[in-house]
């Protein structure tokens, strides 16, 4: 059990630790270069290792490389892991490298102070774990950002591990004076194994991450139209069968919307199919922007979308198509000024029958009311009620 926990055995165990895992992660990132943050973590180990490497020598080499190089490492290690997070989810980087500069500087300037001037084993370990917890928390701090079970999980470990290293801090202030860090005791060789624990979490928290992100860019893709990034139809069929299951369960009404954009075929003509692309993602974004959260926009196909609107009447729904027809309408679309052209949307509106209809069917309603809309002049809304196959219009623009 001693050979097991001798700190110079414990540091051999670190570097084929740190190497192995820093050279997965390097492989890792090449299969997955997308992602930016990975390799800065393969780098964090590797600088790691060297600074274990070097304390394994202590006694056998010259303080500076014994003790102050490999304690700043290790503070630059952990910086350089929360600057693999902060890549990773594209976050602002000015902050973050003020703090750990500020943690280098201290780490720095405390080893040289108690090694050259107040030699001191038991501030070194104090000075140490301090920053290291520190720099835990705020490592914490960011994987709290971002929402989600895996950055939660690797969070808390973060905060576990900043805990025991300032607890290791608050311990080592009430022991007595150590003479030689090689022999200092079951406390600093343990705080070694807990940052190899470290050294795995964060290790395996970057493929759960990376993974999490694959798996959710998948399903946005499958999901999802690739232009406008409104729901695609396969998406929207699903959801139309859970919500008429929700809204026959609660005997709530549930309408829908469908629009096309008028003339579209004459602004790819005339402009480009690149500048139609950017009049359908701008449409889809007022569709988004000016319906609520729980209604689904999907783009249906050309420049044909459908919005679902759950609880909903067939009267509000009759409100809410004409605010969008409205807003498309005024919508300048970035047009330069001698070639503007006004972007309008014709609508058919209608409710969902909850005990007799079939999607088709509420799709052919909602059909109907567009071939009219476009028949009577387009930039229209013309309601179709479930009871009948009747088309009224409702305004002309």
């Amino acid at each position: 059990m001693q050979e097991f926990l001798d700190l110079r055995s414990l540091s051999i165990n670190n570097i084929v630790m740190t190497a192995s895992f820093g050279a997965c992660l390097l492989i890792y990132s090449a299969y997955n270069s997308q992602f930016r943050g990975i390799r800065q973590t393969a780098y964090a180990f590797f600088m790691s290792g060297l600074a274990f490497l070097l304390i394994g020598l202590r006694n056998y080499i010259p303080d500076f490389l014994s003790i102050i190089l490999p304690n700043t490492l290790l503070i630059l290690s952990m910086a350089s892991i929360h600057l693999g997070f902060i890549y990773f989810y594209q976050l602002d980087t000015r902050l973050m490298r003020k703090f750990h500069g500020v943690m280098l500087l201290a780490m720095a300037s405390s080893a040289a102070y108690f090694t050259y001037v107040h030699n001191s084993v038991n501030a070194r370990i104090i000075a140490i774990s301090f920053i290291i917890g520190f720099q835990c928390f705020y490592i914490m701090r960011t994987l709290f950002m971002a929402h989600n079970k895996a950055n939660f999980t690797i969070g808390i470990s973060y905060l576990a591990f900043g805990i025991f290293f300032i607890m290791r801090g608050v311990l080592t202030f009430t022991q007595d004076n150590i003479d030689d860090f090689m022999t200092s005791g079951l406390l600093h060789s343990v705080s070694i194994i807990v940052y190899e624990l470290l050294v795995a979490v964060t290790s395996f928290g970057v493929v759960w991450i990376v993974s999490y992100k694959v798996q959710r860019a998948l399903i946005e893709q499958a999901s999802h139209d690739p232009l406008t990034k409104v729901l695609n139809r396969r998406a929207l069929e699903k959801i139309i069968n859970v919500e008429h299951s929700r809204s026959l369960r609660s005997n709530v009404p549930m309408s829908v919307i469908m629009l096309d954009i008028d003339h579209f075929k004459r602004i790819n003509d005339v402009f480009g199919h690149g500048r139609g692309d950017e009049v359908l993602v701008e449409v889809a974004s007022i569709l988004t922007e000016n319906t609520r959260k729980y209604d689904s926009v999907a783009r249906f196909g050309g420049e044909e979308f459908i919005i679902l609107l759950p609880d909903t009447t067939l009267d509000r729904a009759s409100v809410i198509a004409e605010n969008l027809r409205i807003k498309i309408a005024e919508n300048d679309f970035n047009f330069k000024a001698e070639k503007a052209i006004q972007i309008t949307a014709s609508f058919g509106a209608t409710e969902c029958d909850l005990q007799r209809d079939r999607w088709l069917k509420i799709l052919e309603r909602a059909d109907h009311g567009l071939y009219k809309a476009k028949a009577a002049g387009r930039n229209q809304v013309v309601v179709c009620s479930s009871n009948n196959e009747d088309a009224e219009l409702l305004i002309t623009g």
